[in-house]
């Protein structure tokens, strides 16, 4: 039986010790791999299985909870939703989500009341784009792709992207002029013909046909 003559360096622990006691062997190697992946996989199927259930839990909870803020979020329970969810221990972050959810899905959102919606804190701004940053950082492993993924996530988020070379530049754009359009003639989509008859214009052949043409 052949022993694996070279341990590869992450068998070693940070002492540089090898966790294990004698050589290994292949028939060792195969055992192991294979013992762990079989349990990979089964962990993996659990995973999904209970993801599904729990996917099954929220819609019904999404119903739930949606019934039971219609209820106590009424004019004189003085915060009675927030407080039932406190008793019994539950989220709310989560609670209103999938009301929410469930509101949306059903187009009932009008019939749930909402906390009143304000611009996050500066320190959870800053967390959330250190944690997309650390998620992405590797994915993006060029200076190239990462102002390419800048430039398109502030054009998402309606803001005005400038590229100057090794640079991007973002800017808020100003408030759309609504003066400017109030004296906008839109051109005739139809003509009356001679005879009476009307034509439908197609100003895109208009610009390559004679003066003489109806059109």
């Amino acid at each position: 039986m052949r022993d694996v003559n070279s341990i590869p360096p992450s068998f070693f622990n940070p002492d540089g010790l090898s966790p294990f006691p004698t050589m290994v062997t292949d028939e060792y190697l195969c055992g192991e791999i294979v013992f762990l992946w079989s349990a990979r996989e089964h962990s993996k199927h659990l995973m999904n299985v209970n993801k599904a259930d729990m996917l099954k839990s929220d819609e019904v909870l999404g119903e739930l909870f949606f019934r039971q803020k219609q209820r106590l979020c009424r004019l004189g329970r003085n915060g009675g939703w927030n407080q039932w969810l406190t008793q019994n221990g539950i989220s709310r972050s989560t609670a209103d989500r999938l009301a929410l959810e469930h509101a949306e899905f059903y187009g009932l959102t009008d019939e749930l009341a909402h906390r009143a919606i304000a611009d996050p804190i500066e320190g959870r701004v800053c967390q959330a784009a250190h944690r997309t940053a650390n998620r992405l950082y590797k994915f993006f492993s060029s200076p190239d792709s990462r102002m390419k993924f800048v430039q398109v996530l502030a054009d998402l988020f309606d803001l005005r992207v400038e590229r100057e070379g090794e640079a991007v530049r973002l800017s808020i754009p100003p408030p759309e002029d609504e003066e400017k359009w109030k004296n906008v003639v839109v051109p005739n989509v139809m003509v009356i013909m001679a005879d009476g008859v009307p034509m439908p214009v197609d100003y895109e052949l208009r610009n390559g046909v004679g003066e003489d043409s109806p059109l």
